[in-house]
């Protein structure tokens, strides 16, 4: 998967030049800007760093930190404002994130197995302090608007087939939750949970258990 996404990092951000999904993204980004608004942010899959730059201009600090070092250095290169740091960390398995008001991470929970889905949210609870606030968004499946699965495996995991613009090709995990897999999955690790949906996007947020 990192080598995947270290492939398309020159053409990443063009998912997000798609017309119809224009207002969803407004959207989402006000609803994260409402989120991390003077806060200190820890953001887990940075990837090439969009969702970097708008939240480091609200944020009081964001690090950004991506399990590729490629992808973590492009990011922290794309902020122009804020205070902003960046690092390599292995999402399933978190240092102490306890100085961080928000945990944050977009674009990664559908990349998860479905099995892994408890480790990966016990390890992140487990590196936070009671209270932080867990921060999880992705895309909703569209037909004519999401590339289309091309197969499903035995436990409900769903792939999709990828090329990309050197010619090669891949086959890509992309699970799509609904509104309750979300809401049971964090009940496990969070109090508070609120799960929002636009028709491309959802949002699911959280606070740790003490």
């Amino acid at each position: 998967m990192l080598d995947y996404y270290e492939k398309r990092l020159p053409d990443y951000e063009s998912i997000y030049h798609k017309p119809e999904r224009q207002h969803d993204l407004g959207w989402l980004e006000q609803q994260l800007c409402d989120l991390t608004r003077g806060k200190d942010v820890v953001e887990l899959a940075c990837g090439s760093g969009y969702w970097s730059r708008r939240i480091a201009e609200v944020s009081r600090s964001l690090y950004a930190t991506d399990g590729s070092e490629l992808l973590a250095r492009a990011a922290l290169a794309s902020c122009l404002a804020g205070r902003v740091s960046c690092g390599v960390i292995d999402a399933f398995n978190t240092p102490s994130l306890k100085s961080y008001d928000v945990i944050l991470s977009g674009f990664f929970y559908s990349h998860i197995l479905r099995q892994q889905l408890p480790d990966f949210l016990r390890g992140l609870a487990a590196s936070a302090r009671s209270g932080a606030r867990i921060v999880l968004f992705d895309n909703r499946f569209v037909t004519g608007s999401s590339t289309p699965l091309s197969r499903t495996d035995e436990a409900g995991n769903t792939f999709q087939a990828r090329a990309l613009r050197d010619g090669s090709q891949h086959e890509v995990l992309k699970n799509f939750p609904d509104e309750t897999a979300l809401k049971m999955a964090l009940q496990t690790v969070c109090d508070d949970i609120e799960v929002c949906q636009s028709q491309y996007f959802w949002l699911a947020t959280g606070i740790v258990r003490a």
